[in-house]
């Protein structure tokens, strides 16, 4: 097949954020298929850019992916009408080179933003092209419930945009059961196949025999017992909910929660860290995803912690799994799907959607005992093998492009 992968944040290992859509294009390669990587430079490093050729389409080839990537800037610091600029710009520039290039046999588009689906009508429309939507989180719905979207013009264009890309998909993949359910409502009984994929566990890459010693001491970790967050600081992860409960817990001198990574929100937690004169929080720089072994390996229980917004429950959020991979228990600030989990194998625990008191009593449960934290990491690392192998899921994908066709 000759697939063409639409991701407007394609990363690989040496970037700091997910790389789902390297790995299984990735696999797709191996098994003898044509991948072209459609994307923006702004998840790419220096290094990788700097081996590419051409000016407003950058393109090289790493692992056997035809990279093709628009020179467009996109970081959390920028403000909503840049990111929106940002957007507008992908999916314009991403429409004329579907629309003028060699006809594949299927498109993969993953959202977000949600506009990645433009160019996939388009080339349905214009060249008959079948497309496969991959929803990794719900728009508009997300960016309305965190208010960033409020002019009522604007929600019903892209309310009526989203219902149209899915009616026009030949397959819609949804990273959890409640997306599942929300794109279903969307659809309003539509007939329109819905399958869940969700994210992957790289047990190749994260495991619980690695030895995280040397990044105990060069952090000062000793013998704490540490709580890691690892990954964006933004709006959606309200990483404040940790500096509250980290001040709840101050005088607990064998805990540590440590907030590895990057977004807007991280000057202000700093600043309330020192304000509050904690010394059981460590806020520190992000790092490519190739480091991030080594910090799990370190790490005695994973944070995964959202905002107040209910809709953010249904997210299936890369540490979560990586977190599985690594084989520690995962601890979770809300409930759902990624609770149900880990409650049933005994593999970490969650509490009410931003329940303070639910949350410090787990945070104790688990610093308190350290055999059931081996018990409960043993089982993640269950998890991870039987249920969110990156090979299968990879594989899985790919049949589904193979039917479409």
């Amino acid at each position: 097949m000759k697939i063409l992968y639409i991701h407007q944040y394609f990363a690989t290992p040496n970037g700091k954020t997910g790389t789902r859509s390297y790995e299984f294009a990735k696999r797709w390669v191996k098994v003898g298929h044509n991948i072209t990587m459609l994307t923006t430079t702004a998840q790419l490093t220096d290094e990788e850019i700097s081996h590419s050729t051409g000016r407003v389409i950058k393109r090289f080839n790493i692992d056997g992916i035809n990279v093709c990537a628009f020179n467009l800037p996109y970081n959390q610091r920028m403000s909503v009408i840049k990111r929106s600029l940002s957007f507008m710009g992908f999916f314009v520039l991403a429409t004329f080179f579907l629309l003028f290039t060699k006809r594949p046999d299927v498109v993969y588009a993953t959202s977000t933003p949600l506009t990645v689906g433009v160019p996939c009508l388009f080339g349905k429309w214009f060249k008959r092209i079948p497309f496969v939507f991959e929803v990794r989180d719900q728009w508009p719905e997300i960016p309305i419930a965190l208010g960033y979207i409020k002019n009522g013009f604007l929600k019903k264009t892209l309310l009526f945009l989203e219902r149209r890309i899915y009616l026009s998909s030949s397959a819609i993949i949804a990273l959890s059961p409640g997306m599942a359910e929300g794109i279903d409502e969307v659809l309003a009984n539509k007939d329109k196949k819905i399958i869940i994929v969700p994210n992957c566990s790289d047990t190749d890459v994260f495991n619980p025999e690695m030895d995280g010693e040397h990044v105990r001491k060069q952090y000062g970790w000793n013998e704490k017992v540490v709580f890691l967050h690892a990954g964006a600081m933004g709006k959606v992860n309200s990483l404040s909910f940790v500096i509250d409960a980290a001040e709840k817990l101050r005088h607990n001198k064998e805990l540590l929660f440590v907030l590895l990574g990057d977004g807007n929100e991280k000057v202000s937690l700093k600043k309330r860290v020192v304000e509050l004169n904690l010394d059981n929080v460590q806020i520190l720089p992000s790092v490519p995803k190739y480091k991030l072994p080594k910090f799990f390996a370190a790490t005695d229980v994973g944070l995964v912690v959202i905002g107040n917004y209910p809709i953010i429950q249904h997210n299936s959020a890369n540490k979560f799994f990586d977190f599985l991979a690594a084989g520690i228990p995962v601890l979770l600030n809300y409930s759902g799907w990624q609770r149900e989990i880990l409650e049933k194998a005994n593999a970490g625990l969650g509490c009410e959607l931003c329940d303070l008191d639910g949350f410090v009593a787990n945070v104790l449960k688990l610093s308190r005992d350290s055999q059931l934290c081996k018990i409960m990491g043993n089982n993640s690392r269950q998890i991870a093998e039987t249920q969110f192998d990156r090979k299968a899921l990879a594989e899985k994908v790919r049949k589904i492009l193979e039917i479409v066709i």
